[in-house]
């Protein structure tokens, strides 16, 4: 079951000064740390961090949908923004300082003692960011105690990557708060990323089990989602896997059946998690016709997007609708049009050589490959390599695919501690595909 959170794995590419948006976004400064800090410490505000990346699809939707809202920026005054691109390696200061694990990741600082007040991991919806500014201005104001006061130990273990501690402090907190708790199903979402982050998943996995039933309707999915993850995470059949599986699907099930109601964008993921869902059960034309619906349904969307970063922030959950419904062929234009509207957007370029490799037209999917690794940055050039080398095993150009694949472990060789711990994932994937090649030892 593919889902956005709790792992994508590695807002924007720009200079060490304020990025010029559109007047309606947000305005953060981009990759430079110490002057926002300076900032924040000279107009005696809290510094508030966007841990992202260019090609992760949650930064995108969160940058378009969140980061613009009016309410958001009205909020946001009160805050100096920080925008950190996990792959500018201009970037390894703070990111051996604050280490993420998942993107996106939303992180607030007192400013004067560099203490995280609040951290948030994965995709957000404008309400939850909103809870968020509210839980940092409360622990800045050392205004807190009992599960408040345990949600902010958690989120502080949890920023110095002390998962285990984290997940402990987490889960008191959920224990300790009252049922109607207005934190809890972020205390619960938040014990579930620390024990995926420390990968106890048979925790995960059971927790989940436990406190989804007790959120509220409109907050179980994504933690029914997270601990859904855990157990099909797991490298070989666990027997404790499949009766949590089990148990969790009917929280897709209900939550999915108000996202058709109600046309919750935020929740159009669930679109493809139910496809797979039902492909597993065996039912192949409940899963073809929903596919269906998944792809017109982002199509539209999309097209309700004023400006090419709205656009762009359909276009990763558009390509695996087309892909699941047959549309990739009527969709290649709109991946090109996003490529041409942002230059700068390696992403949008490795899309379209994904797209292209597929309708089999393969010297131009290795032009696109190559117009996204002038741009790309860190360890993302590592994945824009292995989709190279696909693209040139799928055109029986094994030889070269190997040479690529070389070049990209070569390139992971040299990279920054934390970006080459952060792209361990990526790693891996070129050493199996290089392994997999026809003649490998």
């Amino acid at each position: 079951m593919k889902r956005l959170l709790p792992v994508c794995l590695m807002v924007l590419v720009g200079c060490a000064t304020t990025k010029a948006r559109p007047p309606e976004y947000a305005t953060f400064i981009q990759n430079d740390y110490a002057a926002a800090l300076a900032q924040a410490r000279a107009e005696r505000k809290p510094l508030f961090i966007d841990f992202g990346a260019v090609w992760c699809p949650p930064c995108r939707t969160m940058e378009a949908q969140v980061f613009a809202a009016p309410d958001f920026i009205a909020k946001a005054k009160d805050y100096v923004l920080l925008a950190v691109d996990v792959d500018d390696p201009i970037n390894e200061p703070i990111l051996e300082r604050f280490p993420v694990d998942n993107l996106p990741t939303l992180l607030v600082l007192d400013s004067e003692t560099e203490t995280p007040a609040v951290r948030w991991m994965g995709g957000a919806a404008l309400e939850d960011v909103l809870a968020l500014l509210d839980d940092a201005r409360r622990a800045l104001s050392a205004q807190v105690s009992g599960p408040e006061l345990l949600l902010l130990e958690g989120d502080r273990a949890h920023a110095r990557r002390e998962h285990e501690l984290a997940a402990r402090k987490y889960q008191e907190a959920v224990e300790q708060g009252p049922r109607d708790w207005s934190r809890r199903t972020r205390a619960v979402e938040s014990a579930l990323n620390a024990l995926w982050n420390a990968e106890a998943f048979q925790a995960c996995a059971e927790y989940a089990v436990r406190t989804v039933p007790s959120l509220d309707e409109e907050g179980q999915a994504g933690p029914a989602s997270t601990g859904y993850s855990c157990a099909s995470y797991a490298n070989e059949p666990k027997p404790w896997a499949a009766p949590a599986m089990k148990a969790l699907e009917v929280y897709f099930e209900k939550a999915f059946e108000q996202a058709q109601k109600h046309g919750t964008k935020s929740q159009t993921w669930l679109y493809d998690s139910m496809a797979d869902l039902l492909a597993a059960r065996g039912d192949k034309e409940g899963a073809r016709k929903l596919s269906e619906e998944y792809y017109a349904k982002v199509l539209a969307y999309r097209a309700e997007e004023t400006t090419a970063r709205g656009r762009a922030a359909w276009d990763s959950q558009l390509y695996i609708a087309a892909e699941l419904s047959g549309h990739l062929a009527d969709t290649l234009e709109l991946f090109v049009q996003t490529e041409r509207e942002l230059p700068d957007d390696f992403s949008a370029s490795t899309r379209v050589a994904a797209n292209l490799r597929e309708l089999g037209r393969y010297d131009e999917a290795l032009a696109a490959t190559d117009r996204a690794l002038k741009r790309a940055q860190g360890g993302r050039r590592l994945a824009v390599w292995l989709s190279r080398a696909r693209t040139l095993e799928r055109a029986g150009r094994e030889d070269e695919a190997r040479k690529d694949l070389e070049t990209a472990l070569s390139e992971a060789e040299r990279l920054p501690r934390m970006q080459r711990e952060f792209s361990q994932y990526a790693v891996d994937a070129v050493r199996a595909a290089l392994s997999a090649l026809p003649g490998a030892k």
